[in-house]
């Protein structure tokens, strides 16, 4: 009877509009999935990430085989495979070139992770609800990664006085990664309703969200991720007048009006206090060496670092820039360089750049797939899913897109996660729709 009840609470609460499996998988599904939201920051290679992670996975595989019939024909299935044949082609290939090196570099499953969202889109069912509660999750597990810092006490105290605080996310990057992705989240779902009905406490709520994610964006003080939220906006006000003379959006003019301007107006905020702040005259004479193409004369600092490691890397992929090395010769890429210093090469494991590492590992047909996934699942969320969750998917992968140049999200556990909530709920209505129309 217990596990009834709880049957019908996963059911009640994260309905499906196609079948699913028997009550005992969905079960799994459903509470796997909400887990692996739940505890991907803040527990991440923990037990319990790890476990609920592969359940969600395998549970996803046992339940989609009903539909075999329907999803073998799915352009984005058939990606899936292409990335589990992808890697080992150009392994295979490498061993040919260079037998050594291709053991040493090789990356087997790197571009099959950048399928999660399926699991996570299979298990939210298709309900816009089950998309809004998975989301919230994944927020909450953000708040719990902040009380769960050790150094709660002091990082509020830092933040109130200026200073740079990650709360314990890995580093001030991946902090800034998430809470960029919530104000978005925030955002959206607030003017997506504009001119509609909503609870005055669902905004309140909100409200909260977004001011969360504007607090720890201007904390984690991370330029990259003040240029991504300007990006956004500056691609809302094409949307903007694109609608005015061209296109029939499914909201409001308003809705886009008010959020790009509120993304905007906490871009220049933050921009104008990077411009005050002494990091950003450090590295004043950096930037002016680039822009007058001096490259000899960068300083030695993070922005020399990065554009260093990024002219190492070319060289390499210019070597193989159909093959690529392999996820592992980034390693390399710095450890063989004579640009850097024995301190820099210990803790400089990779490139600081997505595209770029995506191009040493797997050359321009892992980059060209990647490319062609990413428009693929936007493609296919814009034409089912309801508008909030494509624009969420939209502005937070404009997001994504231009703070992966500066760091190596698309490979690392923070942008698998990100990338996983930005498609999951869109998706989901999308899978939804498709397994309808063709069951």
């Amino acid at each position: 009877m217990m596990l009834k009840g709880i049957v019908n609470y996963i059911e009640g609460n994260f309905p499906s509009l196609f079948y699913r499996g028997k009550p005992c998988l969905v079960l799994w599904g459903v509470v796997s999935a909400l887990l692996y939201t739940y505890t991907a920051i803040w527990n991440y290679g923990g037990l319990l990430h790890k476990l609920s992670q592969y359940i969600m996975v395998i549970t996803f595989f046992i339940s989609v085989w009903a539909y075999r019939h329907i999803v073998k024909s799915d352009f984005v299935f058939k990606l899936l495979l292409l990335s589990i044949a992808i890697p080992w082609l150009l392994f295979g290939i490498n061993l040919l070139i260079d037998y050594e090196a291709a053991l040493k570099y090789r990356s087997l499953n790197d571009l099959a992770k950048l399928f999660l969202f399926l699991p996570l889109a299979w298990w939210m069912g298709g309900s816009l609800n089950a998309a809004r509660k998975m989301l919230a999750i994944a927020f909450l597990g953000l708040i719990t990664a902040i009380l769960l810092d050790a150094n709660l006490s002091s990082n509020l105290i830092s933040l109130l006085s200026g200073s740079r605080v990650d709360f314990g996310i890995h580093n001030a990057q991946h902090a800034a990664l998430f809470f960029g992705v919530v104000y978005i989240f925030g955002m959206v779902f607030i003017f997506s309703h504009v001119n509609g009905s909503m609870p005055v406490s669902t905004k309140l709520i909100l409200f909260l969200v977004c001011l969360v994610g504007v607090v720890g964006v201007f904390g984690a003080r991370t330029r990259a991720t003040y240029l991504g939220l300007l990006m956004c906006g500056f691609f809302l006000l094409l949307q903007i007048i694109r609608y005015k003379y061209y296109f029939e959006f499914k909201r409001p003019l308003n809705y886009q009006r008010l959020l790009a301007t509120i993304c905007i107006v906490a871009v220049v905020i933050g921009f104008v206090r990077e411009i005050t702040d002494g990091r950003f005259h450090a590295q004043q004479s950096s930037i002016a060496s680039v822009i007058s193409g001096d490259l000899e004369e960068i300083d030695s600092n993070g922005i020399a670092i990065r554009l260093d490691a990024w002219s190492e890397s070319l060289d390499w992929v210019r070597q193989r820039p159909v093959t690529g090395w392999g996820l592992e010769a980034r390693s390399d890429v710095i450890r063989q360089s004579d640009k850097f210093d024995e301190t820099i090469k210990s803790r400089l494991g990779h490139l600081h750049n997505s595209y770029l590492e995506l191009l040493l590992a797997f050359g321009l047909i892992g980059f060209i797939f990647t490319f062609l996934l990413w428009f693929t699942i936007l493609s296919n969320i814009r034409k089912s899913a309801d508008s909030e969750l494509f624009f969420f998917s939209l502005y937070g992968s404009i997001f994504v897109f231009v703070v992966s140049v500066f760091e190596s999200f698309l490979f690392y556990w923070s942008g698998i996660f990100v990338i996983s909530i930005l498609m999951a709920g869109g998706y989901s209505q999308y899978l939804a729709k498709t397994l309808h129309d063709k069951a």
